[in-house]
């Protein structure tokens, strides 16, 4: 089994994170991508400008990657906390997928700085790096523009492009939302609409388009995961 780590800030996430995971997933012939949002940067720790919280970030990579196929969407440094170390987490994927060949996808700017990681020599022992150029997009200049009030559709996936615009966060009642999720999973992964949501659970019906482009509207779409306002 192929299996693809792909980390970052994802502060916010944008379409060029996608495409490079597509890239990825075509050329590596991967079986599996991992997309795992860090809790905290090691290489943003005195910057400390964090933008959005873990919760919305992960909300918005869920989004971001929805019905992709082979993209798994994973929390497991979020809910580590603290500085999110690539070899930490690689440890743990190479046990849990024994004899797994695992790809490290990392951005070219990377590269220079690589054997400054943390327990490089270990690190590269466990997986292969695959970089990749930087694209058009950037986290920066969706914050830049978003800032400035312009639009960020060219930038971002249509999903991450509304949450952002209106104020989008998961529901606050957990039980609730992982009552909706278990019955997702039992049902295959259809909603009462009969629109897909699994892996990651965001609803792009039109309905919800329509309430989050109405002004007046506040409250939970119809599925009870999201809340405007």
């Amino acid at each position: 089994m192929k299996i693809g780590i792909f980390g970052g800030s994802f502060n916010p996430v944008h379409s060029g994170h996608v495409g490079i995971a597509k890239r990825a997933i075509e050329e590596l012939a991967l079986d599996k991508l991992i997309v795992i949002p860090a809790s905290v940067s090691p290489f943003k720790i005195e910057a400390n400008a964090e933008y959005l919280d873990g919760a919305k970030r992960l909300m918005l990579v869920r989004a971001a990657f929805n019905g992709m196929a082979k993209v798994q969407v994973d929390a497991r440094e979020l809910e580590r906390g603290g500085v999110s170390y690539a070899i930490d987490t690689v440890k743990e994927i190479a046990a849990e997928n024994n004899g797994a060949e695992i790809f490290f996808i990392i951005g070219e700017d990377s590269l220079e700085g690589l054997e400054g990681w943390k327990d490089y020599n270990e690190l590269v022992k466990l997986c292969t790096f695959k970089s990749y150029p930087r694209t058009k997009e950037s986290s920066s200049l969706v914050r830049q523009r978003l800032g400035a009030g312009e639009d960020i559709s060219d930038l971002v996936p249509e999903a991450v492009a509304l949450f952002l615009k209106y104020n989008v966060a998961e529901n606050e009642d957990t039980k609730i939302v992982d009552a909706v999720r278990a019955g997702l999973i039992r049902k295959e992964g259809y909603c009462p609409c009969r629109l897909p949501k699994l892996p990651e659970f965001f609803c792009p019906c039109d309905e919800f388009k329509g309430q989050l482009a109405d002004p007046t509207f506040t409250g939970l779409c119809h599925c009870r995961l999201y809340k405007k306002g």
